[in-house]
């Protein structure tokens, strides 16, 4: 790109930040301005919806892909007959950003409310403690298919809460331990929350003091829920507790009908991203796609200007001009290989994560209590599986499916570094066969042949895996990981992986060193006392982009970030003392 001065930008762990004034930005505060969005997913798009509420702000929004969205891409495939999702899709009803921007953008009659979380333990999962936990096959026989069903329309209740240790025989003791240090956490200074933020989770909640069935179950919610792992930082841990378990303010707008703590599309996530790219692009914003950003120029004049390249490797048809202002909301090791994240001195480390799809002619008698609208948690899944059964009257109500499948079985799989059950291999290590065979076992379909049968019309995420001997295109691309190289000389290569913050891992501000350009994404820190989860965390990064411009170049647009809040507060002061007493007399006994 033709610059006589360029300054690329490079990463400086050494000394901080320069705030470089923009003058061009103030001197006419009514000016047109032009602002380069970069990365099309959900915090890129949440930042242009923002920054489009100004009439006087002309937006490029540019994205990698051919189509924008990110992580939360779904479709049904016409010439294959199938489903192909990146994962499950579930919004708490605490999720203020997305709530806030699909209300405006007319899109909240695309979710529909969740009844209930089916926590589901099949009884052929994890293979490592199924031993410590049952003594003979008679006990194995009657563990298959444990469940129980938390109303996500109405708050847990003790009840509740009583159930699920009894159905899956947690060690209450355990558990109790759990509650203290929840409530405590609760009641936590700021100084305790941020000294937290760089303990391990396992460390805070001393799960290896727990028994082995109990641990497991409590390693494999997190590793379900969140993606977390016990070496992830412990106050984000301790606030999804606190989400999970406790009551806290919901989005000012909800869908219509009944209310739950809990929604799912009702279609195909892309579905609801065309919308709300048919919605920016009325809006005036331009959007091009299958278009790289390689590299960021920030000018003597403080305007912006990016080197892309196109899927052909040129620049042909690609805006190739200056802009006076850009939200990089593009993955963190783009970001830190642009050094636009100067006090992080390596890229952070990512988990894999997958969504699988498997047509269904008819409902294996496994799957019958699962029908309706529920939200299903597999506990005993080494790979740690959320699934749903889609069909028409469930979630997806007015999604046609493929001729002859009035069913679909939807399974995200958020741990597959760990050892299956039927295979005893981690996921790198299984052809997309045995993995699809893994998956079916672990949910509980045992009998090889039903299962075989299901697996055979299945497919593994085709949206961000890709099983292949031409892996070498790949390794030149910052946001694609490799599986190990097996045999036959296929690898898997994901192009997307999961952030999760680990203890050691520098909190992200929206700001960089140039006032005029800021990073938006999944690894950007948030307003707010709790953690939020990804998609909702994403979609109030790309809010706080766009007032951070809004601010620099003195406009009067206010963007709504609020996050929710617990309710009762003062209430668990008195509870904690309480609480850890009991926990000490369980001890002692």
């Amino acid at each position: 790109m033709a610059d006589s001065n360029p300054q690329i930008m490079t990463s400086n762990n050494n000394n901080p930040p320069v705030k470089t004034p923009i003058k061009t930005l103030a001197e006419n505060r009514h000016a047109k301005k032009k602002v380069l969005v970069a990365g099309g997913g959900i915090s890129g798009l949440s930042a242009a919806f923002e920054l489009s509420e100004d009439p006087n702000i002309d937006i490029t929004i540019v994205e990698s892909s051919a189509t924008c969205g990110g992580k939360m891409i779904g479709y049904f495939n016409a010439d294959e007959q199938r489903f192909e999702e990146h994962s499950i899709r579930a919004l708490s009803s605490t999720y203020f950003s997305l709530f806030n921007i699909f209300d405006r953008a007319g899109l909240l009659h695309m979710l529909t409310a969740v009844e209930d979380y089916q926590f589901y333990q099949s009884g052929h999962g994890n293979t490592e403690d199924s031993d410590n936990h049952t003594n003979n096959s008679e006990q194995k026989d009657e563990q298959k298919g444990k469940r129980v069903a938390i109303d996500r329309r109405a708050a847990i209740d003790l009840q509740t809460i009583e159930a699920m240790v009894d159905t899956f025989d947690l060690n209450k003791k355990n558990m109790l331990q759990l509650v203290q240090r929840i409530v405590h956490h609760v009641n936590a200074s700021d100084e305790e929350r941020a000294a937290m933020a760089f303990k391990t989770a396992g460390e805070v909640i001393g799960i290896d003091d727990f028994d082995a069935h109990t641990k497991q179950f409590i390693t494999n919610w997190f590793g379900i829920l969140t993606g977390a792992r016990m070496h992830s930082k412990a106050v984000d841990i301790m606030d999804s507790f606190v989400l999970m378990f406790l009551p806290m303010t919901e989005a000012p707008v909800l869908p219509e009908g009944e209310t739950s703590k809990s929604y799912c599309f009702n279609r195909p996530t892309s579905e609801v991203i065309e919308a709300l790219v048919e919605k920016l692009k009325a809006r005036g914003v331009t959007i091009v796609t299958q278009a790289r950003v390689l590299n960021m120029h920030h000018h003597d004049d403080g305007q912006v200007s990016v080197d892309i390249s196109g899927d052909n490797g040129t620049t042909d048809g690609l805006p190739q001009q200056h802009y006076d202002a850009a939200v990089m909301a593009l993955p963190h090791e783009v970001l830190w290989k642009m050094g636009l994240l100067p006090q992080v001195k390596k890229p952070f480390n990512d988990e894999w994560s997958f969504g699988s799809q498997f047509p269904l002619a008819e409902i294996p008698a496994i799957f019958e209590p699962f029908l309706g609208k529920s939200y299903n948690l597999c506990f005993d899944a080494p790979w740690n599986i959320v699934f749903q059964i889609q069909h028409r009257g469930g979630f997806w109500q007015d999604v046609e499916f493929p001729d002859s499948f009035d069913y679909n079985l939807s399974a995200t799989c958020s741990s597959p570094f760990n050892r299956g059950s039927l295979f005893g291999k981690r996921f790198m290590e299984c052809t997309p066969a045995e993995a699809k065979e893994e998956i079916l076992y672990q949910l509980g379909i045992t009998d090889a042949e039903q299962r075989q049968a299901i697996a055979q019309g299945g497919v593994i995420d085709p949206v961000n895996l890709l099983y292949t001997d031409n892996w070498q295109p790949y390794t030149d691309i910052e946001t694609a990981e490799m599986g190990i190289l097996q045999d036959n000389g296929k690898r898997w290569v994901d192009l997307a992986q999961i952030y999760v913050r680990n203890a050691d891992d520098e909190l992200i501000e929206t700001t960089t060193q140039w006032n005029n350009v800021v990073v938006a994404g999944e690894i950007v820190s948030v307003t707010g006392r709790w953690k939020i989860p990804t998609m909702e965390q994403a979609a109030t990064s790309g809010k706080q982009a766009a007032q951070a411009l809004f601010t620099v170049m003195e406009r009067e647009q206010t963007v709504s970030i609020e996050t929710s809040t617990l309710m009762h507060q003062a209430r668990y002061k008195y509870l904690d003392p309480i609480v850890s007493a009991l926990s000490a007399v369980t001890k002692r006994l």
